[in-house]
């Protein structure tokens, strides 16, 4: 009987240090958001992700802009990314930036929120000299078609925090530059 007892207790001390720091990890906050922020500037240095087949580039200007050059093949997938948020984003209203490129494609602009679940807001491409874009997170829609291994879509969206951002154009091929990435009230 005291065996099973001390064995009982281990298994459910472990099992309070797993959810313990699977709660943790999942919360963690760097810091407030902020509209003084140009987002922009945090995808530098980050790597873009593609199919294989597939083809983009991302990299961030010394003027602060993103310029994303691709080439999506039939069925395939990629996008730029940015995985360093981490910030408490629920004092605002949405994201707004500048994007110009007139590729005519769809371009999804995806956040991973604080559960990990990724949600999907999708804008045209539309103007060659530019223009502002303003989504509010009340736009983003869980992602039908994908969502990471282990997450549960069911889950409320959290804006505290934020943990990634992706931006993927969704057809064909092209440049876009993105500037002034910026959280609104």
């Amino acid at each position: 009987m005291k065996k099973s007892l001390v064995i009982t207790l281990v298994f459910l001390f472990v099992v309070g240090l797993f959810t313990t720091a699977l709660a943790a990890e999942k919360f963690e906050v760097k810091g407030q958001g902020s509209a003084d922020n140009n987002y922009i500037n945090y995808f530098a240095k980050q790597k873009p992700f593609n199919d294989g087949a597939s083809t983009i580039t991302q990299t961030v200007g010394a003027d602060g802009a993103l310029t994303i050059k691709y080439l999506l093949q039939p069925k395939g997938w990629l996008g730029a990314t940015c995985d360093q948020f981490q910030e408490d984003w629920s004092a605002f209203t949405g994201l707004q930036f500048k994007v110009a490129g007139g590729t005519k494609a769809k371009i999804r602009l995806e956040l991973y929120d604080a559960n990990g679940v990724s949600y999907e807001a999708i804008f045209i491409d539309d103007s060659t000299k530019g223009k502002l874009v303003a989504i509010p997170f009340s736009s983003f829609k869980t992602r039908t078609d994908y969502q990471p291994a282990g997450v549960d879509p069911d889950q409320p969206f959290s804006l505290v925090p934020v943990k990634t951002l992706n931006i993927s154009p969704l057809e064909g091929k092209g440049t876009i530059i993105f500037s002034e990435m910026r959280l609104y009230k």
